[in-house]
């Protein structure tokens, strides 16, 4: 049984980037709880998504893959 793992990247103003995630056994849970997190960590309302990225197989993907 595979675990979705979503990654989201937002950055601000100033080009700094900030990284949320979220791990499910459905895609579509693990987008929600990575943007749920987003919700929650933004450190201001000017604050944008820059990309969301969903991997099936974790384990098979290097972190460095996920920045």
């Amino acid at each position: 049984m595979s675990k979705y793992f979503t990654t989201l990247t937002a950055v601000d103003n100033y080009g700094g980037k900030s990284y949320y995630s979220g791990q499910a056994k459905t895609e579509d849970k693990s987008i929600d709880i990575a943007i749920q997190n987003y919700t929650i960590g933004k450190m201001d309302d000017d604050d944008t998504i820059l990309a969301i990225r969903t991997y099936d197989d974790i384990d098979s993907v290097s972190l460095k893959a996920v920045r």
